[in-house]
């Protein structure tokens, strides 16, 4: 005879074991930071940005230049925060070539999160401009924008490299922190916000 007692007490067991093996299975969610640079700041400031999301427990970072990032990559993160050189009052060609490699055909990016961070060579030189512009782009592909963490850091992190008492110097420690605080924000908004 069939103790449908024990056999229920099983079941449970069963399920409780089959939804807890889901859920460790499951990986953190992901958050690439990629930039092209040349003189090295640009590359400064994602240095700082991928210090902000180490400090979020539960989400991991890929940290790489634009060049080496692959298509899989960009279908697999949840987040992606972009960086660029001011170039011209414009994201450099090198971004926009890699935005322009995106996939396009059913929005696959559509409700990952979006950051950017710039830096320019001078006040006034294009860098609001250059985040709207990388922003833009990430709008049309439907991923969802997200500013840093100060009010002076409201569209992304960007520093001025190369004028007045910021010239001929490594990245300054007040762009380094804005970058920094951006990075905290959306690894704590990539983890609030799971559309995965």
């Amino acid at each position: 005879m069939i103790d449908f007692r024990l056999l229920k007490v099983w079941a449970i067991l069963a399920m409780i074991l089959g939804f807890s093996q889901n859920i460790l299975a499951q990986s953190p969610p992901t958050i690439l930071i990629t930039y092209h640079s040349e003189s090295g700041k640009t590359q400064a400031m994602a240095e700082a940005v991928a210090k902000g999301v180490a400090e979020v427990q539960g989400v991991v970072y890929i940290l790489k230049p634009v060049s080496q990032v692959t298509k899989e990559e960009i279908l697999k993160v949840s987040a992606i925060i972009l960086g660029s050189p001011v170039y011209n009052a414009n994201m450099t060609p090198q971004v926009q070539e890699f935005i322009n490699s995106w996939p396009f055909e059913g929005r696959p990016l559509k409700d990952k999160i979006g950051a950017v961070f710039v830096t320019g060579g001078g006040f006034s030189i294009g860098e609001e401009a250059t985040m709207f512009a990388i922003i833009r782009s990430m709008m049309i592909h439907g991923l969802i924008i997200v500013g840093g963490d100060d009010l002076e850091a409201a569209f992304g992190a960007s520093a001025i490299t190369g004028e007045g008492d910021f010239a001929n110097k490594e990245v300054q420690e007040i762009f380094l922190k804005k970058a920094k605080g951006l990075g905290q924000r959306v690894g704590e908004m990539t983890l609030k916000y799971k559309p995965y």
